[in-house]
């Protein structure tokens, strides 16, 4: 039997939620930019459309602890498979990735006492102007945090957190990096307040001080000495922000100790599964019959069809990338978190969204565009949301 209700079309992505209310114009322009920019690839150099590159800052300022500071980018009239280059005036500035969207350094921890100032420039094939992102890291910390990231799975982890200063009450936390891209937020100062005024607005509701809502928490939030903390799920494929710092309350006030301190966790995909599906189709106008046969497996799966004008669709004879097949990955798992959330039982997701066994699907298509249909396995383990488990096989109609 024919059916048309489960196909998803892939336009492009929609600015993710953040995990704090707090919005900047000038982010979220920059999120709309990456939207628009990264869609419009060109094949070869045109002198008179020369790429255009936006970052999201273009000065960083970094605590004496270091850490991986991710910067997002966005790029014009892309050439098509041009990256960016990365160039650093000092060895304490490093290169650690490279996204289609992120550009991540690593900054070294500082051994010494005064503050210290380096940059990066940014170049990018046929680009007039190179980019320079400034970096002033403040001087050698007194009290310092190690991190260490124990279990870590592709929907949880387990981070260790270590004070130099045993004794001191300090923040253990975690959140999602996209966070960071969203608001705009650079001085983590400004961070630990929006933070802090949250939970203000949490005690003001339970009729409680913040210094009493922080005693309930503790150690949940507020831990002394050496600590582990478990998170749950967790999104795969995406980076998450590992951050503390020393701090006292009284009243509905509270007083830093350090800076705050941070690094980044990436959580990994889960382990691809040998499962494939043979993709064929008929067309008929603007009428697309698919005919999807899966092969070593017989569970769900999910089947996406991007047209030529979204940021999945890859021009025949190019490879899809490993960024591309975690963004997929991303898009199926928001897409289901958001229906579970609302209500949807997992079962009823996957029934309403998935299919089973050999299936001829019919698309209705926009006459004059090019397609390609992605289909991948996807499974729930012990009542998790969803996710891709499988390698997609995709095909052009």
């Amino acid at each position: 039997m024919s059916q048309i209700y489960k196909v998803n079309f892939l336009l492009i992505d929609r600015i993710s939620r953040t995990m704090l209310n707090i919005k900047s114009l000038f982010i979220l322009g920059i999120a709309m930019i990456v939207s628009i920019f990264v869609a419009c690839t060109n094949e070869d150099y045109d002198p008179n459309n020369p790429p255009v590159m936006e970052l999201d800052t273009y000065e960083l300022n970094v605590d004496g602890g270091g850490g991986d500071i991710p910067i997002f980018y966005a790029v014009r009239n892309a050439i098509k498979g041009a990256m960016p280059e990365v160039v650093s005036s000092a060895n304490w500035v490093t290169l650690k990735e490279i996204t289609s969207s992120t550009i991540v350094l690593s900054i070294a921890p500082s051994d010494v006492n005064e503050e210290r100032f380096a940059s990066v420039t940014i170049k990018y094939q046929g680009m007039k102007t190179n980019l320079r992102v400034s970096i002033l890291q403040d001087k050698q910390l007194l009290n310092k945090f190690r991190f260490e990231t124990l279990d870590l799975t592709y929907n949880s982890c387990t981070v260790k957190y270590m004070p130099t200063d045993k004794s001191m009450p300090y923040m253990a936390n975690i959140i999602d990096a996209e966070y960071f891209k969203q608001s705009g937020t650079t001085d983590m100062n400004v961070f630990i307040e929006a933070e802090m005024n949250n939970y203000r607005s949490i005690a003001e509701r339970n009729q409680m001080t913040l210094e009493e809502l922080m005693e309930r928490v503790s150690p949940q939030l507020i831990y002394t000495g050496d600590a582990e903390r478990s998170f749950a799920g967790m999104k795969h494929g995406s980076q998450y922000v590992v951050y503390s710092y020393g701090v006292t309350f009284k009243g509905n006030e509270y007083s830093l100790l350090t800076p705050m301190h941070q690094t980044m966790v990436e959580i990994p995909m889960p382990e691809m599964l040998d499962a494939s599906f043979g993709i064929s189709s008929q067309i008929s106008g603007t009428m697309a019959n698919i005919t999807i046969t899966p092969k070593n497996w017989d569970g769900y799966y999910n089947v996406q069809i991007a047209p030529d004008y979204s940021l999945y669709y890859i021009a025949p004879g190019s490879n899809p990338s490993e960024g591309l097949f975690k963004s997929l990955a991303s898009y199926f798992y928001d897409n289901a978190r958001k229906a579970i959330a609302n209500g949807t039982s997992i079962e009823q997701f996957l029934k309403a969204n998935c299919y089973k066994g050999n299936k001829q699907i019919n698309v209705t298509l926009e006459a004059g565009k090019k397609y390609m249909v992605y289909v991948f396995a996807v499974a729930s383990e012990d009542g998790a949301i969803p996710v891709m488990r499988s390698t997609p096989n995709y095909a052009y109609l």
